[in-house]
């Protein structure tokens, strides 16, 4: 463990970047980019959200920050544009770091699935953290702002699929993914939601819909992707209802 590792970090940065990109660690890895949630809500199959959250710092895989996906984590010390202010703020209170209260100003945090993103403020004091821990031995960040989402990317594909082959074959039939909340969970600062996932489809020309799970659109894509498409796709029940 290094002595006074925040003053070293803050003061003597180059030697600390040329020391960690000779270590086999975590903070040599690119900083990946965040995803675009908005194209995934509609497969969200859980939600949560906590006000203030415990965080493994070295899960954090990627930032939503166009200017730094692709670099390192360590060389963030460099690249941030902000990075000056925070190593000053950094060699003056090294405490705010293992500090258990919320913290200011708001550290933004993401988890889809299994990776977690930093999804607003958060890019300094993140490379920071991940610097400042490695020396440490820490790895628990804490105070931050939370959001979690499991979303089913294997339905999100096969609604993508089955839209590819309606398009094809029958453009006047549209589908939609949509969700709607099961159950919710919640106390002063948290809470947890469960959705099910569903599709709506539309028939423009005589103005009929229906909506269908997503075991019937995996009956439906099954049915277009068959070799006798006409005779499968007209003997469903589920599509004669919205044809």
């Amino acid at each position: 463990m290094l002595e006074k590792p925040h003053l070293l970090i803050a003061n003597n940065t180059d030697d600390v970047i040329a020391w960690i990109k000779k270590q086999n660690c975590l903070l040599n890895e690119t900083i990946e980019p965040y995803p675009e949630i908005s194209s995934l809500e509609k497969f969200v199959t859980y939600h949560y959200w906590s006000n203030s959250e415990s965080v493994n710092v070295f899960q954090v895989k990627g930032t939503a920050h166009p200017d730094y996906i692709g670099i390192t984590w360590i060389d963030m010390l460099k690249a941030g544009k902000r990075m000056p202010l925070n190593l000053s703020l950094l060699a003056e209170n090294p405490d705010y770091y293992f500090q258990k209260t919320k913290k200011e100003p708001v550290m933004h945090y993401t988890k889809i699935n299994d990776k977690i993103f930093i999804s607003g403020e958060g890019n300094h004091r993140t490379a920071i953290a991940k610097v400042l821990f490695y020396c440490t031995g820490d790895a628990i960040l804490h105070g931050v702002e939370y959001n979690e989402y499991q979303i089913d990317f294997k339905l999100k594909e096969l609604y993508e699929k089955t839209k590819s082959l309606l398009f094809r074959k029958f453009p006047h039939i549209e589908i939609i993914p949509e969700n709607r909340i099961l159950k919710r969970e919640d106390t002063s600062g948290w809470k947890k939601d469960y959705y099910t996932n569903y599709f709506k489809l539309i028939n423009h020309r005589k103005n009929k819909q229906i909506e269908i799970s997503g075991n019937e659109l995996e009956t439906i894509y099954m049915d277009f992707s068959s070799f006798n498409i006409l005779k499968s796709f007209f003997s469903k029940s589920i599509i004669k209802k919205i044809l």
